[in-house]
């Protein structure tokens, strides 16, 4: 069983454990120890309270944590079959197997997202419709680079998950969130 639970709180276990641990200690200790525990207890939990915030700001990672743990355990099944068959590991089965979970009703509308062509032009699609999701904050001389570098990167990618989460983002919210998916991908900002 996987216990992460910074993939859907977005804080970890030791969290938890220093504020059930400061607790604990106010409510058994008494005298000055237990002012001094409070210190820790209060900047934990508005640390946490931030942290959840702030990891269920965008929706995007709801999708995004429920499919990386479905496609670790695909992935992990894959490789083992891999291992015994003697071949190399290949990502596209994983990837199947997610579009089978994720879109059972309507896998058609996934698989054409597992080829090279059909991932590369939904992501520049997304990039051509929602310009200002890749463009914010930036200033209008570094515009045109930024575009250069985003279309190098698209056609550098690899199959992977993402452009399944990326759809199944897209059909839940709407375009414009998987265009902030795709963004926060390129930046490294998605765990």
């Amino acid at each position: 069983m996987n216990l992460h639970i910074s993939w859907f709180l977005g804080f970890g276990w030791s969290s938890v454990l220093i504020l059930v641990g400061c607790a604990v200690g106010i409510n058994l200790l008494s005298g000055p120890v237990v002012w001094l525990l409070y210190i820790p207890f209060l900047v934990i939990s508005i640390y946490m309270t931030v942290r959840f915030r702030l990891y269920t700001m965008h929706p995007w990672r709801r999708v995004h944590s429920k499919a990386m743990i479905s496609f670790a355990r695909f992935a992990a099944t894959e490789y083992d079959e891999a291992k015994k068959a003697g071949r190399e590991y290949d990502v596209t089965v994983p990837c199947q197997e997610l579009a089978r979970v994720m879109f059972s009703a309507d896998n058609g509308n996934a698989s054409h997202l597992l080829t090279d062509a059909g991932r590369k032009d939904y992501y520049r699609e997304l990039v051509k419709e929602f310009p200002q999701v890749f463009l914010k904050g930036l200033a209008a001389e570094q515009q045109e680079i930024v575009f250069e570098k985003i279309r190098r990167d698209i056609d550098a990618s690899k199959l992977g998950p993402d452009i399944l989460i990326a759809r199944d983002i897209e059909l839940r919210y709407s375009r414009k969130e998987a265009a902030v998916y795709l963004q926060s991908l390129m930046l490294g900002a998605v765990r």
